[in-house]
């Protein structure tokens, strides 16, 4: 953390001896130095900008967005030659003419490895809420320091160091310098959003660089990632077992999902006061896979089992957490990273599995289809010091007014809804209630879709509570599932329970506790 402070003050100071000439978007290519390459400044008309095909990657937005003029720019900071390579952290800013006073962070996807369009979306399948470049913030993305989505750039220990953290502490030197330049004065906050890794990325913004940032939205973070991917190798190896002929995607079938789906419809949909497809009364719901006994072949129900309690060492201990049973179980998402399909092996395969190997062991490795658990956990203890951002104790951020608004999809397939509300609670323990709110979204899977209420406003939600001093208590949703209706998600641990009247709207609930 101390290298990368040293280089954040160095990149402020060479930028910051050089801000008084710059006057307009243009006039930023003069902020070049030994450290930074600015690359594009150049001012834009109003425009539409196209969806970003790789959005699930990269934390940009898949849909069009109408955007006003703006002032664009790229560059790279900390351009060098490293191992398997050559590296840098690529970043793209987009500053409104009509500013707001606000700056965003858009956090990432994946591994990284790719710039999204800085816009600001609100990083889930939901499409109604404002992208924040549209609201006025000046919004900036990266690239986390290496380029494309092979794993040679784990061998590089600064390139493992920036995806980790380093790159947020330097591109948001860079990125302010830049809004004091253009602008004439600083930001009056500074808020950082993502989901995924961009998730972790955000809740690492809050741990490593508090005094930077006012407000974090954290969507379905990866803040265990190393134990997430040791999960992430478990579950294949339990579905593997059962795979005819090696066809994961086979282990469990369509129908057999659709078998469990309803299986815990049938037990715990009404909890909330009404049959709808939703479980948002999920812990209440005490499923016992037993219960799909005659319904399912019994090693599937074993193989089930072993995956929805974690994974495990050689001693028995939890390697990683306990995963909720939800009706998102049956949906496209859950599929895509446990099992996958004829067409598109698993996430867990093609993603978890090769990052684990390449950028958490020391040095990198490939990983057994059978491995020692034990031996795993001891492999990643080191870097998950400075990959993981699970410290509960967040009072740098939380003394200075901080907030954080953190939303989970209750059927994520990668990292657990169990997993962040045991986090969340031993926070609110460690650094106190007034920091964070936590929203369960039911049936959601990872970062939107599934039968659920996934279309919302975290931005919304955290301005307002940084605005107004109230901490929310709810927050509006709709669904493209269930069509034309909305439903509020309740800050943890409260659910909606239905109150009576019209289902479709938001009235009909409030949020109570189990």
């Amino acid at each position: 953390m101390k290298s990368a402070l040293m280089a954040s003050t160095l990149l402020l100071t060479s930028l910051d001896s050089i801000q008084a000439s710059a006057a307009s978007c243009s006039d930023l290519m003069q902020l070049n130095s030994d450290r930074v390459q600015i690359t594009t400044a150049a001012a834009q008309p109003a425009q539409t900008l196209p969806p970003d095909p790789m959005s699930a990657m990269t934390g940009g937005s898949p849909t069009q967005v109408d955007v006003g003029a703006h002032c664009l720019v790229e560059g790279k900071i900390e351009d060098r030659d490293g191992v398997n390579g050559r590296y840098g952290i690529r970043f793209q800013m987009r500053l409104p003419e009509d500013w707001n006073g606000r700056f965003l962070f858009q956090g990432g996807g994946g591994t990284d490895g790719f710039i999204a369009p800085a816009i600001g979306a609100v990083p889930s399948t939901g499409t109604t809420a404002t992208p924040a470049l549209k609201r006025g913030y000046a919004v900036v993305s990266m690239d986390g320091g290496h380029n494309g989505m092979t794993m040679d750039f784990g061998a590089d220990q600064q390139a493992r160091l920036d995806l980790a953290y380093a790159s947020i502490g330097k591109v948001t030197t860079v990125a302010k310098s830049l809004i004091s330049t253009l602008y004439g004065k600083a930001a009056d906050e500074s808020f950082f959003m993502g989901c995924s890794n961009g998730g972790r990325e955000a809740m690492m913004a809050a741990q490593r660089y508090p005094l930077e940032f006012d407000g974090i939205v954290a969507g379905n973070p990866g803040f265990h990632l190393t134990r997430a991917a040791i999960g992430a190798i478990w579950d294949v190896q339990k579905f593997s077992a059962i795979a005819p002929e090696g066809r994961l995607y086979d282990a469990l079938t369509q129908k057999d999902l659709d078998t469990v789906s309803d299986a815990i419809l049938a037990q715990c949909d009404s909890l909330d006061g009404i049959k709808d497809g939703v479980v948002a009364a999920y812990g209440l719901c005490d499923f016992k896979a037993s219960s799909l006994k005659g319904k399912l072949a019994p090693e599937k129900i074993k193989a089930l089992t072993a995956v929805m309690k974690g994974a495990h060492d050689n001693n028995g201990n939890a390697v990683y957490s306990t995963w909720p049973w939800d009706p998102g179980i049956s949906s496209a998402g859950w599929r895509a990273w446990k099992l996958g399909t004829a067409e598109q092996p698993a996430l867990n395969i093609i993603l978890s599995k090769p990052s684990f190997g390449a950028l958490f062991m020391t040095p990198p490795q490939a990983v057994s289809d059978t491995p020692d658990y034990t031996a795993l956990v001891e492999g990643v203890a080191e870097v998950g010091g400075y990959f993981d951002a699970d410290s509960t104790y967040v009072t740098s951020y939380a003394k200075r007014g901080g907030k954080m608004i953190i939303f989970q999809g209750v059927a994520d397939p990668i990292f657990s809804a169990d997993d962040i509300t045991h986090w969340y609670e031993k926070t609110t323990r460690d650094t106190g209630p007034d920091v964070a709110r936590l929203f369960m979204v039911p049936g959601m899977t990872h970062c939107g879709g599934g039968p659920a209420f996934e279309d919302f406003d975290p931005l919304a939600l955290l301005e307002n509570w940084r605005d107004t001093g109230k901490a929310p208590v709810s927050m509006p949703a709709k669904s493209h599932v269930f069509a034309d209706r909305q439903m509020p998600l309740c800050a943890y641990p409260m659910y909606a329970e239905y109150q009576g009247g019209d289902k479709a709207a938001l009235n009909s609930y409030q949020c109570v506790n189990p």
